[in-house]
């Protein structure tokens, strides 16, 4: 989670995680395991509810020392809207 946060994914100056379509543990990780993660944006949209926010489907992958996927989640982040 600190990787995550600490990340330079900033999306429109900030963001609130919404829910998670998928987390999984693909390795286990051990103490002294140097970790690193990578994002990728799947999907931007607009609230359908919310006119001043957007929805961003992201999907983050933690890497171990050995560049093995120890994590995978995909997850959704609300976001601020700039007005059209």
């Amino acid at each position: 989670m600190r990787l995550l946060v600490g990340n330079e994914l900033r999306p429109a100056g900030g963001f609130v995680g919404a829910s998670f379509d998928e987390l999984r543990w693909t390795r286990p990780v051990r103490p002294g395991d140097e970790l690193r993660i990578e994002s990728e944006v799947l999907e931007v949209r607009p609230s359908q509810s919310r006119p001043d926010l957007g929805l961003i489907k992201v999907r983050t992958t933690t890497f171990n020392q050995n560049s093995e996927a120890v994590q995978v989640a995909v997850g959704n982040l609300l976001v601020p809207h700039r007005p059209e």
